[in-house]
């Protein structure tokens, strides 16, 4: 049960309700009729009202970039006229366009723009709308607390107008939210709210989302038995509906959980034949997966059977997701079958293929993060054009002052001063924020690239790229991150991440090494620049050994909420190229075949060892016992050798990075 498959419940069918309510709009008008309208030439209301009925038809025939072109026409007359609802309409209408076009950010601006201007006008009904459709994008991309805050602003309102659907489809959507969140008593009570609504609406599709919804909770809380009669009970409206294959999916789930695997493959067998009589292709894979999963400990052989009918499957319709629980499925398939090589190589796919998603996963949230930033920024400089509009307004005022000096006398001069002195106190408050944004701003560079490049780019504008010839890169990464991640609570995840980065953070300031960047629980530092040294091989080892010393001593005595993790630790010493990445956004970063090496050497170690390349062994081995590990495969680069770090040795040969290479 997944976050995704509640959006298919609940955000499309509100979705759905939308366009039926708009519908009312349209007036059952063909598009050849609404076109018609728009030949009369007058810019009028109902003009704009037209190209956004012409807007709502062409979404309901898949046509978007059409129903774009017939909201932006709206949004440009409803501006010259002057006429609100028809913009925030046109607006709404855009956003449903470029949401099924994938355009989330888009989405965000055109749908926040229409909630603004719904509630510039007090239209209920459009603000718990937008409030809900707002909530459901934020679902979807993750911020599941601006989520929560758009839903009970949509319930709140819902109740106002007393219309049972929305406050239907609020409350589930709530619930939906806590049991995210794993707060499974509230996502109950929000649940139970809603049972006097259904036994009115008789709606199939909510009645289906609340089943659906209470199944995923008891799930997740371990209550199989009572996941199970809610599913039965979804399964049995949903007959001749799209959904049918999937609840079938999900009650053989729960019987497998329960130990009951002849009546989970039951269940398996029947969605199967249903998905495929159906065609539905992502239903087929979903099902063969949770059969390869049933089978893969108790029969391998069958297991891989379905497997490969599933990754063919899933490769056909590009569905990345399953395809990567396929290749994990796989891997563990061969190994119990004990045919290792084959589960080497599928357990490399599902490794690069889960590192692909969460990139994708990554930059999601970027951009969703990125969008609250420019949505803050833009209420800044409203606030400040108000701002400079109020002083406009107060020096109209006092020249208005100045004109009338003869009369008001003695009162001119009284208002003079005062304006005076508050503007000296204006003046004097604004050069101290100023002068203190211009600190924040410079510590804030200091803070994301070394002395130096901070310097060139202040007075230059731009960053030289440097090459640098022995440098001595380092990645570190948490095992297990992203399963542990997903059960989790925001906070928690955030907080634990912080606690080590932080301890990562003073290590590398110890040592006079740059770190570099984080990308999700990965680390990366370096070690020879932005400052040429000879040391810096040690410096890294010794940094190492520290960072494994963290993660253990966390382990065996972990602060208040912080999970603990094992890491893996690789080094790699060669030449690289570094710069400063970007116009707006800074970033010092390195490239070059030791960053690759280096990742490798990191993926490629043991939890809790530090691994390292044949370069920097040979820097480090007078100095270090080392254990060699052979040669091992490496993506892109083949057979490598690889050495384990165990100690320092206790009278260590210190020699030039010169001498090192020449006696090698």
């Amino acid at each position: 049960m997944n976050k995704g498959f509640w959006s298919r419940w609940g955000f499309l069918m509100v979705m759905a309700l939308l366009l039926q309510s708009n519908q009312a709009m349209a007036q059952n008008n063909s598009i050849d009729s609404l076109k018609n309208i728009l030949q009369t030439g007058q810019q009028d209301t109902a003009r704009v009202a037209a190209l956004n009925a012409l807007s709502l038809e062409y979404i309901q025939i898949d046509e978007l970039n059409q129903a774009s072109d017939y909201a932006d026409k709206a949004i440009t007359l409803a501006d010259q006229i002057d006429f609100k609802k028809g913009k925030a309409y046109a607006l709404k209408h855009k956003g449903i366009a470029e949401y099924y076009q994938g355009k989330y950010k888009e989405v965000l601006e055109n749908w926040t723009q229409s909630l603004q201007t719904f509630e510039a006008i007090q239209d209920t009904l459009g603000i718990a709308n937008l409030s809900s459709n707002l909530g459901g994008v934020y679902y979807d991309q993750g911020s599941l607390v601006k989520a929560l805050d758009y839903y009970l602003k949509s319930l709140s309102l819902s109740e106002k107008l007393q219309d049972p659907v929305r406050i239907t489809s609020a409350l589930l959507n709530i619930g939906s939210v806590f049991s995210q969140t794993n707060d499974y008593d509230k996502a109950l009570d929000y649940y139970k709210q809603v049972e006097p609504y259904l036994a009115t609406l008789n709606n199939i599709q909510l009645q289906s989302a609340y089943l659906w919804g209470l199944g995923e909770v008891y799930s997740k809380k371990g209550d199989h038995e009572n996941a199970i009669k809610q599913y039965k009970e979804a399964l049995a409206i949903n007959k001749d509906t799209p959904e049918y294959a999937h609840i079938l999916t999900a009650i053989g789930k729960e019987e497998r959980q329960i130990g009951n695997i002849q009546k989970a493959v039951e269940y398996f067998n029947l969605a199967y034949k249903t998905a495929k009589d159906s065609d539905q292709p992502l239903d087929q894979v979903r099902t063969l997966l949770a059969i390869g999963n049933t089978y893969k400990n108790r029969d391998p052989k069958k297991a891989l059977e379905v497997y490969q009918n599933a990754e063919s499957l899933a490769i056909e319709i590009d569905t990345k997701e399953e395809l990567r629980d396929i290749y994990k499925g796989k891997a563990i398939a061969y190994e119990t079958a004990g045919q290792y090589k084959n589960a080497y190589t599928y357990q490399n796919k599902y490794l690069e293929l889960k590192d692909e998603l969460f990139n994708i996963a990554t930059d999601d949230k970027i951009r969703g993060l990125q969008f609250e930033f420019d949505l803050e920024k833009k209420e800044d400089e409203l606030v400040t054009a108000q701002q400079d509009l109020q002083i406009s307004e107060l020096e109209s005022k006092r020249q208005q002052y100045v004109i009338y000096g003869t009369v008001l006398g003695l009162l001119l001069v009284f208002v003079l001063a005062v304006g005076s002195y508050k503007r000296y106190r204006f003046v004097k408050k604004t050069n101290k924020i100023i002068e203190e944004e211009k600190n924040r701003s410079e510590n804030l560079l200091l803070n994301i690239l070394p002395d130096e490049t901070a310097l060139e780019l202040k007075q230059f504008g731009k960053v030289k790229a440097k090459k640098f010839e022995s440098v001595t890169v380092m990645f570190t990464d948490f095992k297990s991150f992203t399963s542990y991640s997903q059960n989790l609570s925001p906070e928690l995840l955030v907080k634990t991440v912080d606690y080590y980065f932080s301890k990562f953070d003073a290590i590398m300031e110890k040592y006079g090494l740059e770190k570099i960047k984080t990308i999700g629980d990965a680390y990366m530092c370096a070690g020879g620049l932005p400052f040429p040294t000879e040391d810096h091989p040690y410096k890294m080892v010794q940094a190492a050994f520290e960072v494994a010393r963290v993660m253990e001593e966390t382990k065996l005595n972990p602060p208040k909420d912080i999970v603990p993790f094992d890491v893996r630790i690789g080094i790699n010493t060669g030449g690289i190229v570094a710069g400063v990445v970007g116009t707006k956004k800074f970033a010092y970063d390195i490239w070059g075949d030791t960053v690759n090496v280096a990742a490798r050497m990191e993926s490629l170690s043991e939890p809790g060892r530090v691994n390292v390349s044949q370069s920097t062994y040979l820097l480090i081995k007078d100095s270090y016992n080392c254990e060699h590990r052979g040669q091992i495969h490496v993506k892109n680069k083949g057979m490598m050798d690889m050495y384990f770090v165990n100690d320092k040795k206790e009278k260590p040969l210190i020699k030039t990075q010169k001498e090192n290479i020449l006696s090698s």
